[in-house]
This record gives C-alpha cells, sequence and structure tokens, in this order.
C-alpha cells in the first residue's frame, strides 16, 4: 500500500526531501510555507529566508537578495545541483579568494592551494601572511605536536571554546581579532569565545586542507536559491506531488507517541502515515503539545538550538564593474561581499555586508548607512565618488536574517532525522549533519530524513 508522507513547509529542506522520497514511491503532499504562527512562534515564516544555508542566509531585499556562497568541500550539495542539471540562465558560479580586512584598510588573500595539493598543508599555512610569523611558527609547532601525539584528546572538542585552542596554540591577540574570530563569525555564526571547536576544526580542515581541485570558494548569484525551487517544485509537479495552499498551522495533535493530524488555522485537520517538519526549531515547539519536550529528552533539547539575528546591507551601483570578492573583516561587518551582474540591457554591482548582531540590536539608520557604511565601502573597494559614473549613485537597502551559532556544545543538541514520535521525523540545517548549518547540511539532513523514513517504512511492513 502506497504511504502517504505530509511535509509541513514547501520550503528547501521540504522540496529536497520530497524529492529524495520519489523513488520509494510515496504519496507526498507538501503544504505550503506560510507566515502566520501561534502566539510565541518566531515571527519569521519558515522559508529559504530563514533556512541558515550559512550563517549568512539568503534574504529577499526589496525585490534583490544577498549572494549564496558555495565552497568546493559542499560536495552532496554540488552533486544535487548537478543531479537536477541546475543552470541559471543569466549568470555563471564566480570564483573568489578569501580575503581578510584590515584596520588599516588592506584586504590579504588566503594563499591559492593548487599547486600546493601534493604537499603538506603546513606550506599554506606558512605562507599566509596573514598571520605574523610568529603566530604561524607557534601555530605550526602546535599542529605538529598534536599531530605526533598518540594519545586521544583529554576533552571532546565539542565542549571546548575556539578561543581556548588558538590561547593553546600561542597566537597573538591580532591573531584572534583579525583572523580566527572572523573565519568563526562566517562559518559558525559566533565569537571564538564561543564557538565550538569541534565544528571549527570540521570546516576548516575540509576548507584549508587542499584537495586535487583545491578549496575553492564561488559566489552565486543572488537569486540562485529561488531558481533551485522552482526548478524542485516543476521537477516536483511533474511526479505526482501535491501542494496544499498557504495554511497557518495551529498545532500538531498528538496521542503519546503518534501524530494524529495537523490542525490548521481554519479548523481544517490533515492526516498522512508520517509527517516530515522541516520547520525551524522554535517554530516546531510551538505547535507540538506542551508534554512532548517533558516527555522526549531529544525534543526538549531542541529549545537549546537557539536562532541568533544579524543586519544585511546591500549596495547597487548601476553601470559599475566590481569583481568578485569575499572579505572577512573584524571591524564594521562580518563579511562582505561583491559580484557584477548583467545582461544584454544593463550591468550593475553588488555589495552585500552581513553583520552579526544581537536581537535587539537596532536596525542601522539611514543617517548611519549614508555617513558611516557608504565611506566605509568605498575604502574597502579603493573606490571615490568621481570615480564612479553619475548613473551609479548608489541604491542602499537593509534586512534582519536569522541563523543558528555553532557554540560549544550544540552538536549535542541538534537532533536526528527520526525522532520519538514514532511516526515524526525532521530535516533542516539545524539537524545532526556533519557540518554546520548551511546548504550542504540542507542538503545532507534531506537525504538523511528519506532514508530514515524509509527504512522505518520498511521495518514496519515486516
Amino acid at each position: 500500500m502506497t504511504r502517504h508522507i505530509l511535509i509541513l513547509s514547501g520550503n528547501l529542506p521540504g522540496l529536497i526531501t520530497a524529492y529524495r522520497l520519489i523513488p520509494y514511491g510515496y504519496q507526498v503532499t507538501i503544504l505550503e510555507p506560510h507566515s502566520d504562527f501561534p502566539t510565541g512562534a518566531s515571527t519569521h515564516h519558515p522559508s529559504e529566508s530563514n533556512l541558515y544555508d550559512r550563517p549568512f542566509s539568503l534574504h529577499h531585499l526589496s525585490g534583490q537578495s544577498l549572494p549564496l556562497i558555495l565552497h568546493g568541500f559542499y560536495h552532496s550539495t554540488w552533486s544535487f545541483l548537478q543531479e537536477l542539471a541546475l543552470e541559471h540562465p543569466l549568470q555563471p558560479f564566480q570564483r573568489v579568494d578569501l580575503e581578510f580586512g584590515t584596520l588599516g584598510g588592506k584586504t590579504v588573500a588566503l594563499p591559492k592551494a593548487q599547486w600546493q595539493s601534493t604537499l603538506h598543508p603546513f606550506i599554506r599555512l606558512a605562507l599566509f601572511s596573514g598571520l605574523s610569523w610568529s603566530d604561524r611558527w607557534h601555530l605550526i609547532n602546535f599542529l605538529e605536536k598534536k599531530w605526533e601525539d598518540p594519545d586521544p584528546p583529554d576533552h571532546n572538542p565539542d565542549t571546548l571554546t575556539v578561543e581556548s585552542w588558538l590561547i593553546s596554540a600561542r597566537q597573538s591577540a591580532h591573531a584572534l581579532q583579525d583572523i580566527w574570530n572572523p573565519l568563526c563569525r562566517f562559518f559558525l555564526g559566533c565569537d571564538s569565545t564561543q564557538a565550538s571547536l569541534g565544528y571549527f576544526l570540521e570546516v576548516l580542515s575540509r576548507f584549508w586542507i587542499p584537495k586535487s581541485n583545491g578549496p575553492e570558494t564561488f559566489l552565486a548569484v543572488p537569486d540562485m536559491l529561488d531558481h533551485l525551487q522552482q526548478k524542485l517544485r516543476r521537477v516536483l509537479n511533474a511526479k505526482g506531488v501535491k501542494f496544499l495552499p498557504p495554511q497557518g498551522i495551529t498545532r500538531i495533535q498528538a496521542d503519546a507517541d503518534l501524530i494524529q493530524a495537523i490542525v490548521l488555522a481554519n479548523g481544517e485537520h490533515l492526516t498522512a502515515d508520517a509527517y516530515v517538519a522541516t520547520l525551524s526549531p522554535p517554530d516546531l515547539l510551538s505547535l507540538l503539545p506542551e508534554r512532548a519536550p517533558t516527555r522526549f529528552s531529544s525534543i526538549a533539547y531542541l529549545a537549546h538550538l537557539q536562532e541568533g539575528s544579524g543586519t544585511a546591507i546591500q549596495c547597487t551601483f548601476n553601470g559599475t564593474r566590481l569583481p568578485p570578492r569575499l572579505i572577512l573583516h573584524s571591524g564594521l561587518f562580518d563579511w562582505v561581499t561583491s559580484q557584477t551582474l548583467s545582461n544584454a540591457h544593463e550591468t550593475k554591482s553588488l555589495v552585500t555586508c552581513g553583520n552579526l548582531k544581537n536581537a535587539s540590536s537596532p536596525a542601522y539608520t539611514d543617517e548611519w548607512l549614508r555617513d558611516t557604511a557608504w565611506p566605509h565601502i568605498l575604502h574597502l573597494f579603493n573606490l571615490s565618488p568621481e570615480q564612479l559614473p553619475s548613473s551609479s549613485k548608489p541604491q542602499v537597502i537593509q534586512a534582519a536574517y536569522t541563523f543558528f551559532p555553532c557554540q560549544a556544545g550544540s552538536r549535542t543538541f541538534r537532533p536526528l532525522p527520526n525522532t520519538p514520535i514514532r511516526n515524526l521525523f525532521l530535516a533542516g540545517p539545524w539537524t545532526a549533519t556533519p557540518l554546520p548549518p548551511c546548504l550542504e547540511s540542507t542538503v545532507v539532513s534531506a537525504y538523511a530524513c528519506a532514508k530514515a523514513l524509509a527504512e522505518c517504512a520498511q521495518a514496519s511492513s515486516h
């Protein structure tokens, strides 16, 4: 008998999970995302704009979006894009070097790794002028001792902070502030004083240690994720997946360890054999029965996956060409990207700046953007107003975005796709994957969820 699977949101994890469920022959229904959640739930709706595909997720900015950053070690993501034969109609992926900004306004790029692919990764570290000779020497010496030490570490790296490890490696205050802390904020979404050492080493080893083609980083066009979701929807529609109109979910009705129905705001009850939740943890917790967290510790752990909030601004320069760049910074912004988009009718460059902030931080004012951010951007890219065409008066817009910071100990709280509620499964970048919440984690989690659901269905049929 064909099993009916209901996916609680048509966001990117939901769409990819549905795509992976198709080969199993299930009847799949997707409830389109809706912004109305019960009181106490997160105010953002669970769309891709809040899916933490990296610490800085795609968010629509008055018709524009933040650029999508893809790394070479996102193997599942690249394979998935290739499988879908996804091609953007206008722009290819643009390769960028990882650069670090300094207080003096200059930037230093990470050394290229192609010609070092057969050499020891310490060579690349030794050539990185972003660290002083002293910092490089201390770090290489520290890593060599760790490498040669046959005894396992006394502590689980997931419970340690990055800063404690770097202090053991005798890194200077300059290295902590200008190199390591920006790396932590970019990859993990929090400062080195809080960031999980386990996740940091996992990301850094994949990024730093060169493979055959080097650890490239690419910028995709800002609407790439929208383009991906549109392609997925077309494929799913062709395969018979049913999409339900957006309806706010009031609650998840569950009895003991089984979901009975999904209750919508209009009073309708949706039922299925199994349910896949791709909502954010705060939204999911607000919908489950109050007794669920007290009954099941793994569900209670979701409360520890706290969301962070940041602010991004984007400047559009019409008629101007800037090279693709990705700059990590310890000053005004945590990261800055630039890229030029063009077609037969127009050319424009986008400069996007992101800054991690607490949810209570006030938004940037127009006066601040004009008097502080704008001169900083011109200085960073060595531009002057006189160099810019008269038509390139920048359009500056801003928006908030959300992410999950990978603090020390956070790995413990990331759930498996199976839950104690037998017919409830989870998918999303915040679930248990080897990497921090990012686009790669989104793809991996969707695959794991589809596999877990299929295995559970097969076991129950025997």
